[in-house]
């Protein structure tokens, strides 16, 4: 499925010019286009190089091509049909592209309680951890989602942003190739890799987030994507996604998930602290950003039992 602000157009451009002009090409020429008739000959550009050019009708240096752009844009930019295969605007990843988001909408979850449904019935919530039911999860909480053309995308999922509130740096350990796909976050001075269980064929990282990690945090499963890759295990259908939780099985997992975060929240706050206060623990869930409220020896067990890739690993066929 094609971006919908995506549109096309015949352009021209000067190849003797020094730098490239794209005009969209009108159904009629105008007459004192100079271009496309004889009159070209008395151009400063074509006369520059019109000594091994035999006289014809038009200029020879006058090149016209097929382009796309993008209607969203502020700023028109037209790409060339032959540079279009590079682009995320022909297929389903233009889903995950800020102006496309920003443009279409899409309707967020009604909270109510301590779960949310969406109107279309696509996305849930426990507390106000979201949990789209259209992915993929892996027990070290990360998402991946299955285009129609087989392009996934995966992410870490909103129960690890809101542990961690926020993060020092990131750095993309793996970026194209057969790999895991595997980023290391810094956080309090730790860096703690995160890696997807499932090999896959990694074709462009999010780098842009190098600049910009807080789009991890305000929007995890759209713009804060991390990985662009293909899976060739989706030829075979029984063991393409093993291991990973999908379905109806996300939300009570979840739902644990987060009852466990809780309660190594209420024991870490149960501890006594340097004058030998004990604080108690009155209910209630954990906070946010917790990841930055408990010491670093702390923060490495929160992540081994619940984000290190040997905990809950995925044993490959």
């Amino acid at each position: 499925m094609r971006c919908p602000f995506l549109r096309e157009a015949q352009v021209k451009f000067c190849r003797a010019s020094a730098y490239r002009k794209m005009i969209v090409r009108l159904a009629e020429q105008p007459e004192h286009e100079r271009c496309s008739s004889s009159e070209y000959v008395h151009c400063p550009a074509a006369k520059q190089h019109m000594e091994d050019r035999p006289s014809i009708d038009h200029c020879p240096f006058l090149h016209e091509s097929l382009v796309q752009y993008c209607t969203a844009a502020a700023v028109t930019k037209y790409i060339p049909y032959t540079e279009s295969v590079l682009s995320q605007c022909g297929t389903d990843s233009h889903k995950y592209c800020e102006l496309y988001l920003t443009l279409s909408q899409p309707k967020e979850p009604v909270i109510a309680g301590n779960a949310a449904q969406s109107v279309n019935g696509s996305n849930s919530a426990v507390d106000d951890v979201k949990i789209p039911s259209d992915l993929y999860f892996s027990p070290n909480h990360m998402w991946m989602e299955v285009g129609s053309d087989g392009v996934c995308h995966i992410g870490v999922d909103a129960f690890l942003t809101k542990v961690l509130g926020s993060i020092d740096q990131i750095t993309f350990l793996t970026t194209k190739g057969p790999h895991h796909p595997t980023v290391s976050f810094s956080v309090g001075g730790a860096d703690l890799q995160f890696v997807f269980p499932l090999p896959m064929n990694i074709t462009r990282a999010n780098t842009y987030l190098r600049t910009n990690p807080e789009k991890i945090f305000s929007d995890p499963y759209k713009v804060g994507w991390l990985f662009e890759a293909t899976n060739e295990r989706t030829k075979d259908q029984e063991n393409a996604y093993e291991g990973l939780i999908s379905g109806a099985d996300v939300y009570p997992w979840m739902k644990q998930e987060v009852d466990r975060m809780t309660t190594l929240a209420h024991r870490i706050s149960a501890q006594p602290d340097m004058r030998g206060a004990v604080l108690m623990a009155d209910g209630g869930m954990f906070q946010s950003n917790i990841a930055h409220r408990i010491t670093r020896e702390e923060l490495l067990k929160l992540y081994n039992d619940f984000f290190s890739p040997l905990t809950h690993w995925i044993k490959q066929q």
